[in-house]
């Protein structure tokens, strides 16, 4: 599985979503979206177009949207 693949997963499951299309649809009809830290997978809401969104737990810019990992946006 890609890292983007895996990313995903994690995210979807983070915020308790029934599957990744579930997740899509619901962050394409919101102002924010689930987003991923891609260094310590640290999950939280963020702009739908964010691609390196501050991660609380990195203490860096490394959380990306859902949306950007999808290749929705």
């Amino acid at each position: 599985m890609s890292q983007c693949m895996e990313l995903l997963v994690e995210a979807c499951d983070s915020f308790g979503f029934e599957s990744i299309e579930d997740m899509f649809a619901s962050a394409v009809c919101d102002s924010v979206a689930p987003g991923i830290c891609k260094k310590c997978n640290y999950t939280v809401e963020i702009e739908p177009d964010a691609t390196d969104g501050w991660c609380e737990e990195c203490q860096e810019n490394s959380v990306v949207s859902v949306l950007i990992l999808g290749g929705i946006i």
